[in-house]
């Protein structure tokens, strides 16, 4: 949803909206969103007129989004927590949500069906 955000906000879900539209509301990503950015625009998924790199990091700048990094209760949990497919950045991104005790901002189908996530919705 970070790409969404970003370059199609109308993309959005209404209760994602709402959030973003909450006072104090904080908000995070995981490190591994970063790189799917950078491979989507690598690979011609997303268009932006600067390179990946410098798109991510243009994005990372004016936004007020914390990144956070894969630490190694995060590795741990991405291979241990039940899931239903293997999508390794998925993994990630819903073991860092499981970690922090975060709630998942996703449309992503098989991500909402996992009962140990708690979703914006």
């Amino acid at each position: 949803m970070w790409i969404w955000v970003n370059l199609d906000p109308d993309r959005l879900p209404m209760e994602v909206k709402q959030a973003f539209g909450q006072k104090g509301a904080e908000f995070a990503i995981s490190a591994v969103t970063v790189w799917e950015t950078v491979l989507a625009a690598q690979k011609g998924r997303i268009k932006t007129v600067l390179t990946p790199e410098e798109n991510a990091r243009a994005w990372l700048k004016a936004s007020p989004i914390r990144v956070i990094p894969i630490d190694e209760e995060i590795a741990i949990l991405s291979r241990t927590l039940q899931f239903e497919h293997s999508d390794p950045a998925d993994r990630f991104i819903a073991a860092t949500a499981f970690h922090f005790g975060i709630r998942l901002a996703t449309s992503d189908g098989q991500l909402r069906k996992l009962p140990w996530l708690k979703f914006v919705s």
